[in-house]
C-alpha cells in the first residue's frame, strides 16, 4: 500500500475518561460513502477456488434428549467462538457462556444470570484472547468479563460506553471508538478509554460515518488474527461491506498499517443479487432502511478467515486467504445445513454450525465446481 508523503503514520494516543453521553450514540448513525484508493482491493476473482459441502453428521450437541441433570442446554444461542480444539457458544438467553470439545463434551460453564463478579445480565459477544482466557461483553451492565478456560471469574472491566464487538490482544480488548479518526480503543483497568493513535490518510474512506464524523460501532466486527493484528469487517447493507487488515505498532499504542483484504469479485455481486431479493419479498416497511447484514459471523484460523454470508442461498462459508498462495475455500449452502443457522465456520477438516438451540459439526468433502453458482436465488 502507497503511503502519502509527509504524513506520520502515527499519532500520540489519547485518553479519554468515561461519559455517559457517549452510550450508544453509534447506533443512530446514518451511512454516507466515500470513496478512497485505500479501499479498491484487488478482487481474488483470480485465486484458486476449492469448493467443499457438507458431508456426514459428525456430531450434534448438546445431546438429544437434553440431560438436564447435566445442565448442557442452549436456551438462545447468539454467536460462538473457535479455537484450541474447542467450541465456546455464547447463550445470551441462558446469560452464559457453554465451551464443548468438538465431539460434543462440556468442559466448562461460563458466567450465569445476575449483576455480581462474574456474573451476566444480557451477554452480546464473546472472543477468546491470545493466553485462552475467555472474554464475554454485558453491554448493559456496560462492562467486559473475564474468565479462565475452566470457567473461573478473572474479573470485570468497565468500559466508557456499551461494547458489542470486540478482539482480544496481549494487551487485552480493543473494540470499535466512536471517533472515526481512530478507529479503535482499548479500556484500561480503570475504565478509562485509550485510542489508538491513526494517522488520517490510513482511516478507510468507506468507513460509515455520521454527524459529527462519528462511526456507528455495531456494523464494525472484529476478530484477531494469528500474529495479533486485526480483521475489520464494515458489515453494514448487503452491498455496503469492506474488510481491513489492521497492523498495531509495536507497543500496542498506535496503529501502523490499514491495508485491503482482497475479497472474491463474485461475493458482492451475490449479496447484492440475494438483498435485492429479500427487498422484495420483505413487507414494504422493511423495504428501506438497514435491515440486512451482509455477514452473520467472522472467524479465523490463522491462513485464512471465514466470513458466513447472511443471505446467501449459494455459499454457506467463504475464506479469505491470509497466507500466499491459499485458494479461496467456498462451503456450498445445503438447504438442510442452512435453515436456521445462526452462524457458520470451518475447523480443519470440519464444518461446525450454530443454530438457536444447537451446534452441529459436518465432515467436509469436496464438491464438483459446477455445485456452486454464485447468483441470487429467485
Amino acid at each position: 500500500m502507497s503511503r502519502v508523503p509527509g504524513i506520520s503514520l502515527r499519532r500520540p494516543f489519547r485518553t479519554i475518561r468515561p461519559s455517559g453521553r457517549a452510550a450508544l450514540v453509534g447506533l443512530a448513525l446514518y451511512a454516507c460513502d466515500a470513496e478512497r484508493d485505500l479501499d479498491r482491493a484487488a478482487p481474488a476473482a483470480e485465486v484458486e477456488s476449492v469448493v467443499l459441502e457438507p458431508g456426514a453428521l459428525a456430531g450434534r450437541f448438546p445431546p438429544r434428549p437434553h440431560d438436564v441433570e447435566s445442565d448442557t442446554i442452549i436456551e438462545g444461542a447468539l454467536g460462538m467462538a473457535l479455537g484450541d480444539g474447542s467450541l465456546l457458544v455464547l447463550d445470551q438467553l441462558a446469560s452464559r457462556a457453554l465451551r464443548f470439545d468438538l465431539d460434543g463434551r462440556l468442559l466448562a460453564r461460563i458466567g450465569g444470570p445476575g449483576s455480581g463478579p462474574g456474573e451476566l445480565s444480557n451477554p452480546f459477544a464473546l472472543s477468546l484472547g491470545p493466553d485462552g482466557d475467555v472474554w464475554i461483553a454485558d453491554p448493559g451492565a456496560g462492562r467486559l468479563s473475564r474468565y479462565a478456560p475452566d470457567g473461573a471469574a478473572l474479573g470485570d472491566r468497565r468500559m466508557p460506553y456499551p461494547v458489542i464487538n470486540f478482539a482480544v490482544l496481549e494487551r487485552g480488548p480493543v473494540f470499535p471508538t466512536l471517533n472515526a479518526m481512530t478507529l479503535l480503543g482499548f479500556a484500561d483497568p480503570g475504565g478509562a478509554l485509550v485510542e489508538l493513535g491513526i494517522a488520517e490518510a490510513l482511516v478507510p474512506g468507506r468507513i460509515s460515518r455520521g454527524p459529527g464524523d462519528r462511526v456507528a460501532p455495531h456494523v464494525l466486527r472484529l476478530v484477531r488474527l494469528a500474529d495479533g493484528d486485526v480483521a475489520l469487517l464494515q458489515n453494514r447493507h448487503g452491498t455496503d461491506f469492506a474488510l481491513w487488515r489492521v497492523r498495531f505498532s509495536p507497543d500496542g499504542r498506535a496503529i501502523d498499517d490499514v491495508r485491503p483484504l482482497p475479497l472474491p469479485g463474485w461475493l458482492a455481486t451475490m449479496l447484492a443479487r440475494e438483498t435485492e431479493r429479500v427487498r422484495e419479498e420483505a413487507p414494504a416497511e422493511f423495504a428501506t432502511g438497514d435491515f440486512l447484514i451482509p455477514f452473520k459471523g467472522m472467524h479465523a484460523d490463522g491462513k485464512r478467515l471465514w466470513l458466513a454470508p447472511a443471505t446467501s442461498a449459494s455459499a454457506l462459508v467463504v475464506s479469505v486467504p491470509l497466507a500466499p498462495d491459499e485458494p479461496v475455500r467456498v462451503v456450498v449452502a445445503d438447504e438442510d445445513v442452512y435453515g436456521g443457522a445462526i452462524d457458520a465456520a470451518v475447523a480443519g477438516d470440519r464444518l461446525v454450525v450454530l443454530y438457536p438451540t444447537e451446534v452441529r459439526v459436518y465432515d467436509l468433502v469436496p464438491a464438483a465446481a459446477s455445485r456452486f453458482q454464485p447468483r441470487g436465488r429467485r
